[in-house]
C-alpha cells in the first residue's frame, strides 16, 4: 500500500510540474554532439573485434560498382574498398542498397560506411562526414550517332533528360535552362535503357559511368562534349565516428603511396587517378 501511495505522489508532482510550465532538462547542441560521439565512437573497435566492416553500395553504377554476367559485385569502388579495408586489417562485407535510401540506412546503423561514388556536397556534409578518395565530373550521354546533334549540356534545352534520383547529376540537370522534362530513376541501368529505347533524348551522368557505357556499348551510346562540375567523391561515415574516419583516411593514403590505388585505377579507367 505504501508503494502505491508513493507512486501516486510521484505522479501528482510530475503533473503539477507540467501544469506549472516546468520543462525537462533537454541537452543543448554541444551535449547532443558529445552523446552522439559517445554512441558512435566504438564503431572502429567493433569492426576490429568482428574482423568485418559492412559497406553500403548501389550496385547499378558501372564501372564503379555493378553486377557482372555471373552476378558478382565488381567495379573500381569494390576493388578499392577491399584494398582499403585490408589496410584496416579487416574484411569488406558489401550491402547492396538502393540509392534513395542509402543515407538514412547509414544513420540507422544498417552498415558501417557508404562507399559508392558519392559526391561530397555541402548538403551531405550536414548529415555525414567524408573521407575523400576520388574526383569525377558530369557528362552528357546520348544515343549512338547523336541523331539530335547534341554537343553540350546547353543543347539539352527543350529535350527530355534522364538522371539518377538524388544524385549530383540530378542537381546539375536542374541547372540547365529550358529542359522540357527531367525524368528521375533509381538506377542508371534504367536510365540508359530508356535512352536506348528513345524515351530520353539525353542523360546527365557521372563521367566514369557515361564513358563506361560508351566503351562497352558503342553501338548504342555516346558521350558528347567535355566533363563539367567536377566534384570530390568520398566514403561516408556517421557523424561522431572520428576514429573510423581517421583510420580510413590513413588507409586511403597508404594505398595511394604503395601503388595499389594506381593499379586499380589503371584496370578500370586506363589511367592513374590517384594524384588527381
Amino acid at each position: 500500500m505504501k508503494k502505491v501511495i508513493q507512486i501516486f505522489i510521484i505522479m501528482a508532482v510530475a503533473i503539477m510540474a507540467t501544469a506549472c510550465g516546468a520543462q525537462p532538462n533537454l541537452p543543448d547542441a554541444k551535449t547532443k554532439e558529445k552523446i552522439q560521439k559517445a554512441e558512435s565512437g566504438n564503431t572502429l573497435d567493433s569492426i576490429k573485434k568482428q574482423g568485418v566492416i559492412t559497406i553500403a553500395m548501389d550496385d547499378t553504377f558501372p564501372p564503379m560498382e555493378y553486377r557482372n554476367d555471373k552476378n558478382e559485385l565488381v567495379g573500381f569502388d569494390v576493388d578499392l574498398a577491399k584494398a582499403i579495408t585490408k589496410e584496416l586489417g579487416v574484411k569488406a562485407e558489401f550491402k547492396p542498397t538502393a540509392w534513395d535510401g542509402i543515407l538514412p540506412g547509414l544513420d540507422a546503423k544498417q552498415y558501417d560506411v557508404i562507399m559508392t561514388s558519392m559526391n561530397i556536397t555541402d548538403e551531405r556534409k550536414q548529415k555525414v562526414d567524408f573521407v575523400e578518395y576520388l574526383k569525377l565530373g558530369q557528362v552528357v550521354a546520348v544515343k549512338a550517332g547523336n541523331p539530335l546533334s547534341i554537343q553540350s549540356k546547353e543543347d539539352l534545352s527543350g529535350k527530355v533528360v534522364g538522371v539518377q534520383i538524388g544524385s549530383t547529376s540530378e542537381t546539375a540537370a536542374k541547372q540547365i535552362k529550358g529542359v522540357k522534362e527531367l525524368k528521375t530513376y533509381n538506377a542508371y541501368t534504367d536510365v540508359f535503357n530508356d535512352l536506348g529505347l528513345g524515351r530520353l533524348q539525353g542523360v546527365i551522368v557521372a563521367e566514369a559511368v557515361g564513358r563506361y557505357y560508351k566503351a562497352t556499348k558503342p553501338e548504342a551510346f555516346d558521350v558528347v562534349g567535355s566533363s563539367f562540375q567536377k566534384l570530390p567523391i568520398g566514403i561516408a561515415v556517421r557523424k561522431g565516428d572520428d576514429k573510423l574516419e581517421e583510420a580510413l583516411t590513413k588507409a586511403v593514403q597508404t594505398v595511394k603511396d604503395n601503388g595499389t590505388y594506381a593499379k586499380i585505377s589503371q584496370k578500370w579507367f586506363g589511367k592513374d587517378l590517384s594524384k588527381e
